[in-house]
């Protein structure tokens, strides 16, 4: 019998090529899966418990900065108000990322750039003059909105690590 016929290397190629159109759809459909967010999958985010929490680990960075501050300075430069600082630029980010994502529904660069304006603007308003408080709005929500877009809006290192292949969405089938 000849390979023409349906031979056994005719049926061997035919299963070989089926298995690889196979592969090639599921790496497809897992790929997108990985790549585009489904605007069903949005979780809302617990604004006061982030604010909380950030405020807090910003707290302890601004007891070491002030700690610091204090140690290298000849005389005392104040140790409660770098704490505050800290804790009210921190808390305000998480709370305005937050409030903004769960209004949006979305996960996205601009939730960020939201919280770092407001953050900024916090900042800036320390100096006592408002047009340093929008410059300050304006550089940090720039600079945290890019970097959301470019690199952090991306998934999780995880996910994108161990993103599902045709191998293994073969061998799970």
């Amino acid at each position: 019998m000849s390979e023409s016929e349906g031979g056994p290397g005719t049926q061997i190629k035919e299963r070989i090529v089926k298995i690889l159109q196979d592969k090639r759809r599921a790496y497809a459909e897992a790929s997108r899966e990985v790549e585009t967010p489904d605007s069903e999958s949005y979780h809302e985010k617990p604004a006061l418990d982030n604010a909380l929490r950030l405020g807090s680990q910003s707290a302890i960075a601004g007891l070491l900065f002030a700690g610091l501050r204090n140690a290298l300075a000849g005389k005392s430069a104040g140790f409660v108000g770098p704490i505050g600082l800290f804790t009210a630029v921190g808390a305000t980010f998480a709370m305005t990322e937050s409030v903004v994502a769960n209004q949006r529904q979305t996960n996205d660069a601009i939730n960020g750039a939201s919280g770092a304006c407001a953050s900024g603007f916090l900042l800036g308003l320390r100096t006592g003059s408002l047009p340093m408080a929008v410059g300050t709005c304006a550089l940090m929500g720039g600079m945290m909105g890019l970097y959301d877009y470019t690199t952090g809006g991306k998934p999780e290192p995880q996910k994108r690590f161990f993103k599902p292949t045709a191998v293994v969405e073969a061998i799970k089938a």
